[in-house]
């Protein structure tokens, strides 16, 4: 059990670390209001993402056998959705400076949290991405109680992940470009597609 709570902390980072609309929305906020704003903003996301992280893990529960028989096309077919992800990061259309200007109207951190949870829900590829991400750390989940305690350390994972960029965001807010993100935004898809190759790889070697 302590390996899987490590694992869901680190596939709450995973499942936020993509840059996309939430990772823009978290550090617009962070400039205009601070990191707290940021971080609601993010709160919205990391919900939605434990909630493809609860649905992934009942399922990997009830169907564990069948992805221990099927384990090695499990590694390839997640490897491909991976690398997908990474070359959809490469060809998404750069960031323009307008999409960070600042907001002139405040709003509550519930409506930030809504804006967040939205951007995550917008992304079709999102629970699959999720479903991927704990199939193949391969959590041996037995009891509802595993899995609700694995899905709090995946919440954990990502408000810690979002913290730290709403964080940053607000330290650097006087500094930042956004050219610098999208070159984070290439260099995140070229280790995604690495990542992806990787476990590709592994997938054939145990064929």
């Amino acid at each position: 059990m302590p390996f899987d709570i490590l694992k869901a902390l680190l596939i709450g980072i995973l499942a936020s670390a993509p840059v996309g609309p939430v990772s823009v929305l978290v550090m617009q906020k962070s400039f205009c209001h601070g990191k707290w704003a940021g971080l609601a903003a993010g709160a919205g996301s990391a919900i939605i993402d434990t909630f493809f992280a609860v649905v992934s893990l009942f399922a990997v529960m009830v169907v564990q056998d069948f992805f221990q028989q099927h384990e090695s096309w499990i590694f390839i077919c997640g490897g491909v959705l991976v690398v997908a992800v990474g070359v959809a990061m490469l060809f998404r259309k750069p960031l323009e400076d307008k999409m960070l200007v600042a907001e002139t109207s405040k709003a509550k951190a519930v409506q930030y949290a809504l804006q967040g949870a939205g951007c995550c829900l917008a992304n079709p590829g999102a629970i699959a991405y999720m479903f991927a991400l704990v199939t193949l750390f391969q959590f041996e989940v037995t009891t509802p109680a595993s899995v609700w305690i694995c899905s709090l350390f995946v919440l954990l994972g990502a408000l810690l992940w979002w913290f730290s960029l709403a964080l940053a965001s607000e330290k650097l807010r006087e500094y930042f470009k956004v050219q610098t993100l999208n070159r984070v935004t290439r260099i995140a898809g070229y280790a995604v597609i690495g990542f992806g190759v990787i476990l590709m790889v592994r997938g054939f070697l145990l064929l």
